[in-house]
This record gives structure tokens, sequence and C-alpha cells, in this order.
């Protein structure tokens, strides 16, 4: 009889402790990814940079997008938040249907999103994820019996080799997306020096 109710209380003891562990496992996840889009958030996207930044990574380097919708507000305003909360849906589907399986996208807050990829086939397969990305969110959404256009303004910056500033990387791809809203949205532009040093310059 002793042995059955120890048993019974090793058993039980067990099942708190993988209650605990799923609740927990649960909390986690949740303070790492937006409950609308389900994509990672900004505290994920900060842990994977610095975790990815510290293990040396790839050694062909790492390109950041940093997307916003242009024409977002207009969406919220005229047709209410749960339109534009389906806008944002349908943005964070386009970007997981156009990405590699080992990339990293991210919903950072607002109407912003961040896409982290591998440089390793350069430029020109970034060029083609920018404009693939673009171009679908050219194509209206239907909603309630509207037709819902949104565009994107995309910012691209990337460093080479295996050591990351993630935070020099964030700041870049900002300072793109600047100039892509600039130069009339619906656009992406890559950051250049020449291109930092212009907008230092303006803001002089």
């Amino acid at each position: 009889a002793i042995r059955r109710d120890l048993e019974r209380a090793k058993a039980e003891a067990e099942a708190r402790n993988a209650e605990l562990v799923a609740a927990t496992a649960r909390i986690e996840h949740t303070s790492l990814h937006d409950a609308l889009t389900r994509l990672p958030n900004r505290r994920y996207l900060d842990r994977f940079l610095g975790e990815r930044a510290a293990a040396a990574g790839d050694e062909a380097g790492i390109a950041l997008l940093h997307i916003d919708l242009d024409r977002f507000k207009q969406i919220n305003d005229t047709l209410g938040h749960a339109a534009g909360d389906a806008m944002l849906v349908h943005a964070a589907e386009i970007l997981r249907t156009n990405v590699r399986d080992d990339d990293f996208v991210a919903r950072i807050g607002g109407d912003e999103f961040v896409v982290v990829s591998s440089l390793r086939n350069g430029r020109r397969d970034l060029t083609r994820l920018a404009t693939r990305i673009i171009d679908q969110m050219r194509e209206p959404m239907p909603y309630m019996g509207h037709e819902c256009r949104c565009g994107v303004s995309v910012g691209i910056a990337y460093q080479r080799g295996a050591q990351v500033d993630d935070k020099r990387l964030l700041v870049d791809a900002d300072i793109a997306l600047y100039r892509a809203k600039r130069r009339g949205r619906n656009r992406y532009e890559f950051f250049t020096e020449a291109l930092q040093a212009e907008i230092v310059s303006t803001k002089q």
C-alpha cells in the first residue's frame, strides 16, 4: 500500500512537472511572438540577431530587409482596424511564402516587418525577393466587398563575412527604408555609405 501511494505521488508530481514545463513553454512562445500574425516579434528579432552575431555565423554574410506598409493608416482610418488587421495578416502571409526556409521573418511593431536572410546568393537574390514582395503587395486584397490596396517600401542592408554588427545592420536598413519612402514609396533601396552621408548632411 505504501509503495502504491509512493508510486501514485510520484506519477502526480511528474504530471504536475510536465504541466509546468508546457505552461512555461507557452508563456515563452507568447512573449516572443506577435499575437495577430503569429510571426516572431521585436524581442525575438533582437535575440535572434544577437545570437547570430555571437555565433559568427554564415561566412557569406547576412542581409536585413526592413519592410513598411504604404498607406496603411488610410485603410485603418477609412475601413476600420479590423481591415487594418486583415492587411497585416495578408502582408505576413506574403512574406512567409516568399522567403526561404532558413530566413527569419518578424513583425516588429505597427505596420513594420523585418526579413533576415543569408547573403549566399548576393544582391541579385535580395533584389528578386524585394521585387516579389512589392509586386504581390501591389495586388488588391478583397475585404468585405472592398478592394484594399497597400504597397510596401523596403530598405535593404547587408554585411559580408562572419562577424555581424546587428545594431548597425538595423540602423542601415532603416536609413535605406527612409530613402525608399522619400523617393515615392512602393520600391526598394539598398543602404550605401553615400546614402548615410547624404542623410546625415540633410539632418544637420
